[in-house]
Formats: structure tokens, sequence, C-alpha cells
């Protein structure tokens, strides 16, 4: 067998592994619902309106691959993984929270059972805690793990999702605009470890490599995020939330707005938010699927060089191509897609 032969027989080994994983997990998913006579794919009444079309404008598709590789950031209860893994089949889900295991177990009741659900399937989604959402690509044991890495020169490296749900800093103060201002950076901060660029430094190197190998930017080294990648944030909608000004944030880091929709709950059957301080006692207080939010995608693309950056590539000999004037502007409509 030729080595290109050897080399797609190899990817599709991999893709009927991972297909059997998502299969795998839907069962034990489903059984586990049936003993509590809840089945997952119950047949639904023969209404009316059953059957009726769900227009594009109400009504998104849900944005995680079964078989994309994917890091969650800032879990609380898990309770998105778990939707995730059991109710859509995702079998590459890796999942993090700031707090520790001890912390998570004490803020939120409900996270042991989960964990023991997650932890429980073949092979078991992985859970790290103590995860700082800010320094994402100092980890090394986040890296993400492709059975093909290095099989042939066409292979990604890296995650295809990083989603953050509901990120917030917690009641640091109850002044807005400090609240503001803290919850900015920390999206900000978020945004360029997913794109490795936390330092003038990252970013030249970033630059080099690319000017140096414009076509094989990927290959470059191993990346957290793969080219084309997507980073995925859910807000509620409204004040204070729309002060932070995503979008604009996101740009600024070196991302490419794609789109943004209303955040439909019911998508995620088991998903239910969670505070940052921790469930109240007693279970009171405003639930988070009440209220109106917003999904937001961006796309890692080719970083672009600004003045100053241009001129220290000149002082280590490094000849940029003709710089296109960025038609940002114009596009930023087009971009900024948004579906009711």
């Amino acid at each position: 067998m030729s080595k290109t032969k050897t080399k797609q027989a190899r990817r599709q080994l991999k893709r009927d592994g991972q297909r059997k994983i998502a299969e795998h997990q839907k069962k034990t998913a489903k059984a586990a619902a049936a003993k509590t006579d809840t089945p997952i794919d119950a047949p639904k009444p023969q209404t009316p309106t059953a059957k009726a079309p769900i227009q594009a404008s109400q009504k998104h598709e849900v944005p995680f691959g079964a078989y994309d590789h994917i890091l969650l950031v800032g879990e609380g209860d898990f309770s998105f993984t778990r939707s995730l893994v059991e109710e859509h089949g995702c079998a590459n889900v890796t999942a993090t929270s700031f707090d520790s295991e001890s912390e998570v177990l004490e803020k939120y009741p409900t996270f042991a059972s989960t964990r023991d659900a997650l932890t429980s399937l073949t092979p078991p989604v992985p859970l790290h805690h103590g995860i700082d959402a800010t320094k994402l690509s100092s980890y090394k044991h986040l890296k993400c793990q492709r059975d093909d890495d290095g099989d042939d020169e066409d292979a990604t490296s890296g995650w295809d999702t990083v989603a953050f749900m509901f990120p917030h800093v917690g009641g640091l103060s109850t002044d807005v605009n400090r609240q503001v201002r803290s919850n900015q950076a920390l999206l900000v901060s978020f945004f360029k470890t997913c794109l490795e660029t936390s330092t003038p430094k990252q970013r030249l190197k970033i630059l080099e490599a690319q000017a140096n190998r414009p076509n094989l930017v990927q290959r470059r080294q191993p990346e957290f995020l793969k080219m084309g990648g997507k980073v995925m944030v859910a807000l509620f909608e409204g004040e204070p939330y729309t002060l932070w000004n995503i979008r604009d944030l996101a740009r600024h880091a070196g991302l490419k707005v794609v789109e943004s929709w209303k955040f439909d709950w019911a998508q995620y059957p088991g998903y239910a938010h969670v505070r940052t301080l921790g469930a109240l006692e007693g279970g009171g207080g405003w639930k988070g699927e009440d209220r109106e939010a917003r999904m937001y995608v961006f796309e890692k693309v080719v970083l672009e060089a600004d003045s100053e950056e241009e001129k220290e590539l000149e002082k280590i000999g490094v000849k940029l191509g003709k710089k296109r004037k960025p038609v940002v502007q114009r596009k930023r409509k087009a971009e900024d897609e948004d579906s009711d």
C-alpha cells in the first residue's frame, strides 16, 4: 500500500472511531433516560404545529459538530458539557472550570452526579479544574490532541472550537463601569490566549512565520486554536452586557466577527445557567434560562501587522508583501450577520 493510501486509511479509521464514540454516548444517554421514563428521542404527538417549518431567523442550528474538537472554558456545574455529550453526541469534548474540583462540589450540588456521568463514559470526558481562561494556551495538558497530527502535509492542529458560556468575573464591585471594564479585560485576555498573542513577542513570532512561510501558516508549530477555528461566547441580552462591546473587543484582538443569533436554551436539554458565586441556598433567585441571550461566533484568521510591528519585522530582516488595505468598514455589516 502506498504512503498516501496508508494515511487515507488511517484517517478513515479515526473517523470511524469517532462515529462509534458518538453513537455509544448517545446510547448511554438514552439508557439513562429510559430508567427515569424520559426517553430522549421519544415520538412526539402528531399535532398540526408539530411539523410546522421554523424560520431561520427564529432558530439557529446547534454550532457544535459531533466530531469537532471542542474546548469548553469557565464551566460552572458542567451541565452544558453534559448536554453536548449526551444530547448532541459530541465525541471530542474537553471541559474546564476556573474553580478547583472541591470548590465546584461545594458551589454546585448537581456537579457530583454530572461528573460521575461524564467520567464513566468510554472514553471518559476530560474535566480540568483550576484553569484560568485568560491563560489557556499556557497549559500544556490543554493542547488539542489529534490522532492524525503530523501524519500528512494537510493535517491540522489545534481546537476546532473554544467556547465560553456566559463569562463573568463575579461580583467584584457594585459599580457598573468597573464591572464592565473588568469583564472586557477578561474577554480580551481570553481572545488573545486563544490566538496565542497575549504578548507582543508572541505576535511578532506569528507574524514572522506568516511572512516567511505564507502558505504553511498552520504548519509553523502546533497551534492552540487551528486556523479557521471558532471562538464562541454566549452573553445575556441587554445592559450591562451590551456595554461590553464584544464584537469590537474580538476585532481588536485579531478575530473575525462571523455571526450572532438568539441563544435557544431548549436546544441544550439538561443545561441550566448557574451563578459564578454558586447556587443560592434553597434554590432561590432568577434563572438564567428564563432570560434572553445571544451566541457570538468569531473566527481565527491570518494575523495582520500594525505599523509598529512592521517596523520591528523590518529590523530583523523580514520582508512583508504588499499590504492590502482592509475594508473592514465596508464589510462590517456582512461580517456581523445577526439572526433574531
